[in-house]
């Protein structure tokens, strides 16, 4: 069964709020009403929308399934309006970028205030998604630009690459293994190791690097994204060898870098759509993009020259 606009709202107004009294107020509704419009909801759907602890409800995997693409569509209506507002009052539209959450996190705010410096008639709007979903949201062409780790062509896609320098070795202050300039595979063997997850380019990239010289890694743990990597060594959990972007924005987070003996050039891919407007606007970050990863680069090889 078909959701309706009403359900549609009323289920991402309780995503959103994390809280049926909060969706209420924000839809000028009422508690009791919105908790039998979710009953109804789940009904129709045929699946639960949320687990009930008291008055506390916690959206089930399903939930968090439906939303995201109930996001992309309200994220379309969202642009739409400030496209037609820029148009109205001739002021520049948003430009999208799709991102895996590293580079969110680290070269992207720095190529944007190296943009910004320049005052070109540019807004931005940052996607995050990981390396799986990023693919997909790829192929709907409604971002202006796509950075990704991955370097498989696509379609319709425009791509170059930016190399960012080499992965690096992260381990936590005062490790024994900190004391060197370079770790080898071997210095790895018996450490707790964390790994990336499985469909991380990287990752695989890694296994092979260990395989070929013969040294495994004790698993210690398993994440998504090199930030959560450097707070698990922070903490202690174990050491990992991550992207030079991500390690050149935590020096000196509590945990040091150490350069690999092996070489594993890391590249940054660029995709923008084949047929777009705005390719002078991409030109720009672009080449913003370039400057910043030289920089970063830079900073990050004086750190393990140190």
């Amino acid at each position: 069964m078909k959701l309706n606009q009403r359900q549609i709202d009323v289920f991402n107004a309780v995503m959103v709020n994390k809280s049926l009294t909060a969706a209420a107020v924000r839809l000028g509704s009422s508690q009791p009403t919105l908790s039998r419009e979710i009953r109804e909801i789940e009904q129709r759907l045929g699946f639960e929308l949320f687990q009930r602890f008291g008055k506390r409800l916690t959206p089930t995997e399903q939930a968090v399934l439906l939303h995201e693409v109930v996001l992309r569509s309200f994220v379309g209506l969202d642009e739409i309006n400030r496209a037609a507002s820029a148009i109205r009052t001739r002021s520049a539209a948003n430009f999208r970028i799709a991102t895996i959450p590293a580079y969110a996190e680290s070269i992207i705010p720095r190529a944007i205030q190296c943009l910004l410096r320049t005052r070109p008639p540019m807004h931005f709007s940052i996607h995050s998604h990981e390396e799986p979903s990023l693919r997909h949201e790829m192929t709907t062409q409604v971002f202006d630009l796509s950075l990704t780790e991955s370097l498989a062509e696509r379609e319709g896609a425009a791509s170059e690459t930016i190399l960012a320098g080499d992965m690096v070795c992260v381990l936590p202050h005062g490790h024994r293994l900190a004391r060197q300039r370079a770790l080898t595979p071997s210095d790895f063997t018996g450490q707790p190791f964390i790994y990336f997850g499985q469909n991380d380019p990287y990752r695989h990239k890694l296994d092979e690097v260990f395989l070929s010289a013969g040294f495994a890694r004790d698993y210690a743990a398993e994440t998504t994204t090199a930030t959560s990597v450097c707070a698990m060594v922070s903490a202690g959990v174990g050491i990992s060898v991550i992207n030079p972007l991500t390690a050149a924005s935590h020096t000196g987070r509590n945990v040091v870098f150490r350069k690999l003996s092996v070489s594993v050039p890391y590249l940054l891919s660029v995709w923008r759509p084949a047929r777009t407007t705005r390719t002078v606007q991409a030109k720009k970050f672009v080449s913003a993009l370039r400057d910043v990863a030289a920089d970063m680069s830079a900073s990050l090889e004086r750190v393990l020259d140190s």
